[in-house]
């Protein structure tokens, strides 16, 4: 008669946890209705920058290159051409120097260039971005102010209203009236609750309660809120939204190497017994062991496992046989999926996510590949595919909000870009054509402010000329450009140097026949 040989099966492991119990509340839970909610939660977008390697960087590579080389006026016309009246002129200069102290004192804490780039990042991570528009008693812009997206939710449009618009009709100013229906925006911050409304609604709207109406206070009227946004629907949705699991993956396996270097001395294995059993005492040695790996003190120990044989009675003479236990431990390292794995999948995530910003990785300091052609290259692509349009963008939103309520007609705002000229190379293309006489000095006087970072007076028409045409006529008449000075130089007491000199050309001439 045979026994029935069972197997038993237990699984030991470490008692320590390293998934996270953070949770992310939403702050207007319970108050969605008349506000509208978003397709995602705000503050976990907003702060999950820091808990990626990548993310935060092709942020950074948008704020620098679209906002951070800075804001200045700029003339919408040539004010030193021939056809501009000096009336004209004179008010566009006007014009020039309000715009410049306007963008100095748009905010009294920081530069226009860091409130912006606060937006920008917002816009990039959350894809919603907030400007606070401050007017003062005279209903003109005066300031702008960051508004925190994670805070910020926009409510359901509100019934038509009339708003007037200037347009040009025929190259004549014509005030036109359109029917809009607007938004209103409201922040919670420690259960305080503050309405703002839409940029250019001109109904006056309590901060308090959200509702229009005649005589408010003027310390309850709302200010305005202006909304970057990427996408069409009511709210924004950031670029890289699509590469949202893949950011996970890299963060839950960077999460597993840190665990695998914390406790770095634990090899994946399996302990057979043979022909025994493990006693309680071992069972709860090995355990202890288990909950004990984490820590550098804990780096170096042995284990000592005990099995008791089994007991075996012998069918012919009835006498008990102990059976040696066998005990085998088989390393499972094999199975589990290499390190090298986690970095290619790593590597993969950071293409994602900067695919999703369309940035090469010169733009976030992964510039091992690159040589000078290929760099220059990149960049151009860049500038020309991304940096240039969202730079245009924003300078057409910042002139649509400010230029026509300050009464501007000759200037406007320009964003700076980097700069991509090289004098060299410059210097190489013009060479040709400064040896043919096509280039005068003037010409090449704003080469030459970028190179030496100075600002250098035109000279005037008279020097203003090729300087082959000087050659040409220093060669034929060498007293000319003399006597052409002196011509010019008034007073009467130049005459009898010019006599003089007259003296002296008639005798050249009369020897040199």
């Amino acid at each position: 008669m045979s026994e029935e040989q069972t197997v038993r099966a237990r699984v030991i492991k470490a008692s320590v946890s390293p998934t996270t119990n953070q949770i992310y509340k939403d702050d207007f839970y319970g108050l969605y209705g008349d506000i509208v909610e978003p397709p995602y939660n705000l503050k976990e977008l907003k702060l999950i920058g820091e808990y990626s390697s990548i993310l935060q960087q092709c942020v950074d590579a948008y704020k620098t290159n679209i906002i951070e080389f800075g804001i200045e006026p700029d003339y919408k016309l040539d004010i030193n051409s021939e056809d501009i009246k000096e009336n004209v002129k004179e008010q566009a200069e006007t014009e020039w120097t309000r715009l410049d102290e306007f963008i100095r004192y748009l905010n009294m804490d920081e530069s226009p260039e860091k409130i912006l780039g606060y937006a920008i990042d917002d816009k990039e991570k959350t894809g919603n971005g907030y400007l606070e528009i401050i007017r003062d008693g005279l209903n003109v812009p005066v300031g702008i102010e960051y508004a925190d997206s994670q805070y910020m939710r926009i409510c359901k449009r509100t019934e038509e209203t009339d708003v007037n618009y200037k347009i040009l009709e025929n190259g004549a100013e014509k005030t036109v009236s359109r029917k809009k229906r607007f938004r209103k925006y409201v922040q919670l911050i420690d259960d305080k609750k503050v309405y703002f409304k839409e940029y250019g609604d001109p109904r006056i709207m309590n901060k308090e309660t959200g509702e229009f109406g005649e005589g408010i206070s003027e310390d309850l009227q709302a200010n305005e809120i202006f909304h970057f946004k990427i996408g069409s629907e009511t709210y924004g949705k950031p670029r890289w939204i699509g590469n949202l699991i893949s950011l996970y993956g890299a963060r839950k396996a960077e999460e597993l190497n840190l665990m695998y270097f914390s406790n770095g001395r634990h090899i994946p294995a399996a302990i057979t017994v043979s022909n025994g059993k493990l006693d309680d005492a071992s069972y709860e040695a090995l355990q202890e062991y288990m909950n004990d790996l984490q820590g550098t003190d804990n780096a170096h120990k042995f284990l000592l496992l005990e099995a008791m044989g089994t007991t075996e009675e012998s069918v012919t003479f009835g006498e008990e046989k102990i059976m040696p236990a066998k005990v085998e431990i088989k390393s499972l390292a094999e199975v589990l999926q290499q390190d090298a794995l986690f970095l290619e999948y790593d590597n993969n995530t950071r293409q994602k996510i900067r695919s999703s910003f369309r940035l090469p990785p010169l733009y976030t300091g992964e510039a091992q590949e690159f040589s000078r052609a290929t760099a220059d290259t990149a960049r151009k692509v860049t500038e020309e595919q991304v940096f240039q349009p969202e730079r245009k963008a924003l300078a057409r939103v910042l002139n649509t909000l400010f230029l026509e309520p300050l009464g501007f007609s000759y200037v406007k705002l320009a964003i700076r870009g980097a700069d991509f000229h090289d004098p060299v190379e410059i210097s190489k293309v013009l060479t040709p054509f400064i040896q043919a006489g096509s280039v005068a000095p003037n010409d090449l006087r704003p080469l030459l402010e970028n190179v030496l970072g100075v600002k250098l007076d035109p000279f005037s028409d008279e020097y203003n000329v090729p300087i082959q045409v000087i050659t040409r006529e220093v060669a034929n008449d060498p007293l000319s450009s003399i006597l052409n000075i002196e011509k010019s130089k008034e007073g009467s007491e130049q005459s009898d140097l010019i006599n003089l000199l007259k003296d002296m050309r008639d005798l050249l001439e009369d020897i040199k026949q």
